[in-house]
């Protein structure tokens, strides 16, 4: 009974330790924040510009158009009056006390039905525009004013006015006289005139400031990979290497001409960061080498213009500078790029397709660079029929015939979601690299890649996140105190690379 209670007791311990710590991995994966890169959402703004001038263009046309259609000149004729008042010999005298007092009195004339209806039978009209009359304060002046849709009925009205006004105000009025100190005249401009400059210039910055938010918000919404720490979250393959922005403008002439030239390790203006970039990678994929014994590498990509063939080709260079025996092949049959990279022309006896398609023998197609002694085999036509070629067994023949006489060889292939060619040549290779570029492909697109690479014969090593800018058009890190770079380039940092190789290899001796 009592080792029952005891088990019933360890039993409740154990389930409340089990729903504790569920607890605790739940409330950790809710206050995981959602991080924002920063530097990237501007990327997007400045990539985007056209967008966000466009914006406040179009603003600009809309409150035109929209003040265009709700605004209504009108036009003011004025005139300024003297009040004064009769004396007994029969002269006008100006008297500041009766313009004071009889000024309500002559406002309320001015605006009389009596007054307007003899400036309707003068005019022949049946309505009249807006007619105001104000006193200067402090003065015996007045100001008479009209104000229509027209100049020149507002000048027509106020005319009558002065020319009728003696016939109401003698009987009410008898001594007060109107001089007039400024006649009136036809009014040139609307007195309701906009602002337009000004409006137009708030509307221009609504839509940029508008437009600009709008693209932040999708930036940031944009399901792609923008941090290291978004390949970990995001996807399931993990960070093989982190290869930042190199510049393909050395100078200010070519990035006027806009002459890109390809990046090499091996290029005497390649940074020092770049190039030792490929020296980290070359190292564990021929720690990789030794302990599986893969020597045919395959590197992919899911869509274009994620720098597949710039990866590879360093790859492949950086591993004959130890004095290898490389072959770099383009599988790429619909867009081959390598034989650019390298300025090498390609004979039509050594073209890849040529030797898919006939009976040309292996040394025929495979040419060499003389600078890094790689071995090239290289394609420079466009063929439609890549599939078909990529899939027989002359493919299968020639990598196998590569790998035994080379230490490596190494397949830059087409893009994983235009072609199926590159799960065709997975089956040829031993180990894959899949390049990611930072903030381009949407994370399910790779994942579904990496799945389809995890399920053909090659190993996937993981991903190479490419072309990464950690400041807003860098990406140059500083050093650290330790081996690598500052953004965890060492090492020490990939528990499942380099340094976990060696930990593992330490702790066997």
């Amino acid at each position: 009974m009592a080792e029952e209670q005891r088990h019933h007791t360890g039993s409740s311990h154990s389930h409340q330790t089990d729903a504790h710590q569920n607890a605790d991995y739940q409330t950790t994966q809710f206050q995981i924040p959602t991080l924002v890169d920063v530097f990237s959402v501007l990327r997007d703004l400045i990539h985007d510009w056209w967008m966000i001038l466009t914006a406040g263009l179009a603003a600009v046309m809309v409150a035109w158009l929209f003040l265009q259609m709700i605004y209504v000149p009108v036009y003011t004729s004025s005139a300024t009056l003297i009040i004064s008042a009769k004396s007994s010999t029969g002269g006008a005298v100006s008297d500041l006390s009766v313009s004071s007092t009889t000024a309500e009195t002559l406002a309320e004339v001015l605006n009389s039905s009596l007054l307007k209806k003899y400036v309707m039978e003068d005019l022949g009209v049946d309505e009249l525009p807006d007619i105001e009359a104000s006193l200067v304060s402090g003065t015996n002046l007045m100001t008479l004013q009209v104000t229509s849709d027209e100049p020149e009925s507002a000048f027509r009205v106020l005319r009558s006015i002065l020319d009728n006004y003696d016939q109401v105000t003698s009987h009410i009025l008898g001594n007060v006289v109107l001089n007039e100190l400024e006649s009136p005249s036809v009014p040139t401009s609307p007195s309701n005139s906009l602002n337009t400059r000004s409006t137009l210039f708030y509307a221009f910055w609504a839509g940029v400031g508008g437009m600009a938010l709008l693209l932040a918000v999708l930036s940031v919404r944009r399901d792609t990979v923008k941090t290291e720490k978004d390949v970990s979250r995001k996807l399931d393959a993990r960070l093989y290497m982190t290869v930042y922005h190199e510049n393909k403008y050395k100078t200010l002439k070519s990035r006027f001409q806009r002459s890109k030239k390809s990046i090499l390790s091996t290029g005497v203006s390649t940074s020092f960061l770049f190039s030792e970039t490929f020296k980290k990678l070359r190292t564990r994929l021929m720690y990789q080498s030794e302990k599986s014994g893969a020597r045919v590498l395959l590197v992919a990509s899911v869509g274009e213009n994620e720098g597949k063939s710039t990866v590879a080709a360093n790859i492949a260079l950086a591993l004959a500078q130890k004095m290898k025996r490389v072959v770099l092949i383009d599988g790429d049959l619909r867009r081959p790029a390598i034989h650019k990279m390298f300025s090498k022309p390609v004979p039509p006896s050594a073209e890849l397709s040529a030797f898919l398609s006939g009976d040309i023998p292996v040394d025929d197609i495979v040419l060499q660079d003389s600078d890094s002694g790689l071995n090239l085999v290289l394609g420079s036509r466009n063929c439609t029929n890549s599939t078909e070629l990529v899939a027989g067994e002359a493919m299968r023949g020639l990598v196998e015939a590569l790998r035994s006489r080379s230490d490596y060889v190494v397949i830059d292939s087409p893009p994983m979601a235009i072609m199926a060619d590159a799960e065709v040549l997975a089956e040829y290779a031993d180990v894959a690299l899949l390049v990611v570029r930072q903030n381009m492909t949407f994370a399910p697109q790779i994942n579904d890649a990496v799945d389809a690479l995890e399920g053909s014969h090659a190993q996937l090593l993981g991903c190479v996140f490419n072309d990464v800018k950690t400041r807003l058009f860098s990406g140059t890190k500083k050093w650290s105190y330790g081996y690598g770079y500052g953004y965890g380039y060492g090492y020490g940092r990939y528990n499942r690379g380099y340094g976990a190789y060696y930990g593992k290899q330490e702790e066997r001796k």
